[in-house]
């Protein structure tokens, strides 16, 4: 019924707004009888703006003129009213405008003969105390006599809305709207009072923010329904800012509404929620610096707006575990919307709060805050069954964690500062050797007892205070029988109300302990003979030398004499036990400031501190005639044995440890050089002990060489003599890059890493980037017919190299037939089965090979006969001073004869002239080679010849 009836009135109300908008003003009286209850007085007026100076005679002689353009303040609206008495009897009628806050309302009654009956003026903010209370509305109340005509005549001035409906009422019938709209008011209070209250105290038990927010959204309700109801009018100057009123309720209203979605919506992001709180209070501030007629529509607008855009917030960012939150909250707001329509209505067109209108407006408030309400408490339903969840999780845990302390294999415990236990796990009164907690914890007055010695907990709690917990902490303890134990303790301090507690954990660490112990040993000494080992004397050695004394540190590097002879004969049981022997025996002669340590196999070492450098050397020469007067049994042979001793004085602040190492090796070296069984003192002037120790700096070099890459490519072309060239020739070559930048030749390196058996790595270094640079440039390998890589003996020897060098044919694609291997003479002759052996395998894969420096050796052309070379390289001695020297001439052409005999190519070395070129040619020597021919260059600036 309510709802139809809100219907009919939207519907008319509607028509008039559109007539309102087009200026469309009936000008028909409205008829009055018996049966009159109420009508519109908008409905029948003549409306006509006119400038304010304008009087309502002006009005009814038609002199009114209209008002120029110009500021809404100088215009006034006046509505002009015929009333026709077309009854019997006297009616009582009452002028109703619920409207308080017009800055000048003036209005007249005028009889037949255009006579002022009544005249009533309103001005807000005047002060009007006349007004009835509550509900306080201008009415202007008179009779009109039967077949009486008369004239009301209203005029508006104001700076906001000047259209409002103005309603003329039967006066007993308003009499009863008053009665209906009091209780209706008593209502309306009564319900948002509970509303407010049930939040109220529901925030004070539960502290959840939304239901605060819900009660400030209330009680701004509350506030806008008393201004709305005139309620300003208790403080009359306060009517004419209504409009301010309004727009600082509104803001506080959208920011508590703000509140609440954020509550429910928390997945909303910063930005979007700054806009909730910017909007209402720039909203605000600009309200109360603008006129009335532009705070209304902007008010009307932010609200709209706003709206909108909260429920937009509430559809994006909708609660994911309840659905039901933000369809409620959706539903509030199209409840609001509803009852923003209707005080839209009031405000532009002719509705009037009639019972039936409030009671709609009643309707869609309250039922927008139990949708809002109901949201929250489903939001706060979702939540609590989310925390029960997560406590019953909780409690699984905190079970789980029990049993996990209860059962686990680690001790646990729980102390006061003072050492007082509280409580402890099965594993901690097994690792201190109780039967139950209820035995330790009654035997145990505090947890002093359970350290062997009672310092150990003072530091425990000094480090715990400084640091709040410790971490494997070995300390060493005591078991209820009185026995000792290692364990390790973790622990940490947590305060609370009772004072400071330890919480740890504590692990037996008995046996690792003693394994510790163990593995520090084996990491100091030597497991066979119980003295040190070599990293432990490098370590004591650098702390000896950093230590500034008088006396400078000496050491001996000594290496047993004819060992190999006893290992090889007697087997390594045998040599281990004299290891053993002649251990014991050294250390039994040193001097007493002396430190031994095995370095080696068989090799041994001594720092002696605070002991001059004669006492050292005498103290050497014993242990020589110690171990010369030795003799080793086994296996009823007799074997004696002998001693090379370096000795080091270190005395030269500019050289380190390891520097000094080597100078004792070196010295040790040229013992045995110089007849063995002897000490040999290190002197730096020694030119033999200076070319072992450039010996020994190329072999660091060669060794760094190799790890960071500065060994370089080079080439050198080999020219045909008998034929055109077809392709390239040429021989790899090696060069090495010092750090400072300059390039050494392979004579000054290669000879001291063939003396200590570097060249295989070098070889495999040569080949691998050899090959390497060829794949990396195809149309080179096409071209190429022969590219000679040296290989050392050593390098034939290995039999890991063999597959290395068919690993890397593979792995780069090279084909065989343009590879060459050149071996030297002397070197295959040597190493003949190993040079033979891998000469056959790359021989049936294509490779060939040359004989380099051929003719140097003494049996030359017998061992030529074994080996499958396909190329004889003539030594350039023979052929540098061939022009000269008939002999030489001689030697070459008798080699390449053999060689042509054999079907074999040569090639002649050392060509440095045009004149050594042709006469090579006119013997028939295949290939010539030298800086006649081309000089050496890095091979990745490849140019043909």
């Amino acid at each position: 019924m309510v709802l139809a009836r809100l219907t009919k009135y939207v519907s008319a109300l509607l028509i008039s707004w559109v007539m309102f908008s087009f200026h469309v003003f009936a000008s028909s009286p409205l008829v009055i009888n018996e049966s009159f209850e109420r009508d519109i007085i908008n409905h029948f007026a003549q409306r006509l703006e006119a400038p304010s100076s304008t009087t309502y005679f002006d009005i009814l002689s038609g002199s009114a003129v209209a008002p120029s353009p110009g500021p809404n303040t100088n215009k006034r609206v006046w509505y002009s009213t015929s009333l026709q008495h077309t009854g019997y009897s006297p009616i009582p009628l009452v002028l109703n405008i619920d409207r308080l806050n017009i800055d000048d309302l003036q209005i007249y009654l005028l009889d037949d003969s255009q006579r002022i009956i009544k005249s009533y003026r309103y001005q807000a903010g005047k002060g009007d105390y006349s007004l009835r209370q509550p509900l306080p509305n201008i009415r202007l109340a008179f009779t009109l006599q039967p077949y009486q005509d008369a004239r009301l005549l209203i005029a508006v001035k104001d700076d906001g809305l000047k259209y409002f409906p103005i309603a003329l009422w039967e006066r007993d019938r308003l009499h009863q709207h008053d009665t209906n709209m009091l209780t209706l008011l008593g209502a309306v209070a009564g319900v948002m009072s509970l509303i407010a209250f049930y939040f109220l105290f529901s925030y004070l038990y539960q502290r959840i923010p939304s239901r605060f927010w819900l009660t400030m959204t209330t009680l701004v309700i509350i506030a806008l329904l008393f201004i709305t109801e005139g309620g300003l009018a208790v403080w009359p100057n306060l009517t004419n800012a209504s409009e301010n009123f309004f727009a600082v309720c509104f803001g506080m209203l959208l920011l508590c509404v703000g509140k609440v979605t954020h509550h429910l919506f928390p997945r909303v992001p910063f930005l979007l929620r700054a806009i909730n709180y910017a909007a209402p209070i720039a909203a605000t501030i600009y309200c109360l610096t603008v006129d009335a007629y532009t705070t209304t529509i902007s008010l009307l607008l932010l609200i709209a707006v706003m709206g909108l855009y909260h429920v937009a917030l509430a559809l994006l960012f909708k609660d994911k575990v309840s659905r039901v939150v933000s369809t409620t909250y959706a539903l509030a707001w199209l409840s609001f919307f509803a009852f923003y329509a209707l005080v839209t209505l009031n405000l532009f067109s002719d509705l009037i709060y009639t019972v039936d209108v409030a009671m709609g407006m009643l309707l869609f408030i309250t039922l927008g805050f139990l949708c809002l309400g109901f949201s929250v408490i489903t939001k706060e339903q979702a939540k609590n069954q989310d925390q029960l969840s997560t406590q019953a999780e909780t409690i699984s845990n905190l079970n789980h964690f029990y049993d996990l302390f209860r059962n686990s294999a680690e001790g646990h415990y729980t102390s006061t500062w003072d050492g007082k236990l509280k409580s402890v796990n099965p594993a901690t009164c097994k690792v201190f050797g109780y039967e139950n907690e209820e035995e330790m914890l009654a035997d145990a007055a505090s947890t002093k007892v359970f350290y062997a010695s009672p310092e150990d907990r003072q530091v425990l709690l000094g480090e715990v205070s400084q640091q709040g917990h410790v971490t494997g902490k070995e300390i060493r303890g005591k078991r209820k029988d009185g026995s000792e134990f290692w364990f390790s303790l973790s622990c940490q301090m947590r305060e609370s109300d009772d004072g400071n507690f330890l919480y740890g954990s504590i692990i037996d660490i008995t046996e690792k302990k003693q394994s510790d112990l163990s593995l520090q040993y084996l990491a100091t000494h030597d497991s066979l003979t119980g003295v040190y080992n070599r990293r432990q004397f490098e370590t004591d050695f650098r702390e000896k030398l950093s230590q500034k004394s008088d006396i400078p540190v000496c050491i001996l590097f000594m290496d047993l004499d004819r060992f190999k002879v006893v290992n090889d004969t007697c087997g390594h049981k045998a040599g281990d036990v004299l290891i053993k022997d002649i251990a014991r025996l050294i250390e039994n002669t040193l001097h007493d400031e002396a430190l031994l340590a095995r370095l080696g196999g068989d090799e041994f070492g001594v720092i002696y501190t605070d002991v001059d450098a004669n006492e050292v050397y005498l103290n050497a020469v014993k242990i020589l005639n110690a171990v010369q007067a030795y003799r080793f049994m086994w296996d009823n042979r007799i074997f004696n044995l002998g001693v090379s001793i370096g000795m080091v004085v270190c005395e030269d602040t500019e050289v380190n440890a390891g520097q000094y190492l080597s100078m004792a090796d070196a010295a040790c070296y040229f013992a045995k050089e110089q007849g063995r069984n002897q000490v040999h003192r290190y002197n730096k002037d020694d030119e033999s002990m200076q070319r072992y120790q450039r010996e020994l700096d190329w072999v660091s070099s060669i060794n760094n060489a190799l790890e960071e890459g500065r060994f370089e490519l080079y080439y050198q072309s080999l020219r045909p003599l008998n034929q055109t060239t077809d392709g390239h020739y040429y021989e790899v070559l090696l060069r090495l890059r010092e750090k400072n930048g300059n390039l050494v030749e392979p004579a000054n390196f290669l000879p001291t890493a063939e003396r200590f058996e570097m060249n295989v790595n070098v070889d495999k270094w040569v080949v691998t980037n050899t090959f390497k640079w060829l794949s990396e440039n195809p149309e080179h390998l096409a071209e190429l017919k022969r590219c000679s890589i040296n290989l050392n003996c050593h390098s034939l020897a290995d039999r890991d190299f063999t597959l290395f060098i068919l690993n890397a044919f593979e792995t780069f694609n090279i084909p065989y037939n343009k590879v060459c291997f050149e071996v030297i003479e002397s070197v295959a002759i040597i190493k003949m089965e190993d040079t033979l052996s891998f000469m056959r395998t790359f021989n049936r894969l294509g490779c060939s090979f040359a004989l380099d420096d051929f003719g140097s050796g003494f049996s030359s052309y017998s061992y030529l006969k074994s080996l499958p070379v396909n190329q004889v390289k003539i030594d350039g001695m023979f052929i540098k001073d061939m022009l000269n020297d008939s002999v030489d001439t001689a030697m070459v052409a008798s080699i390449n004869d053999v060689a042509k005999a054999m079907g074999m190519q040569t090639v002649g070395e050392f060509v440095e002239n045009e004149g050594t070129l042709a006469q090579l040619g006119k013997m028939g020597v295949d290939f010539a080679q030298g800086y006649g021919v081309a000089k050496p260059a890095p091979l990745r600036d490849f140019k043909p010849l």
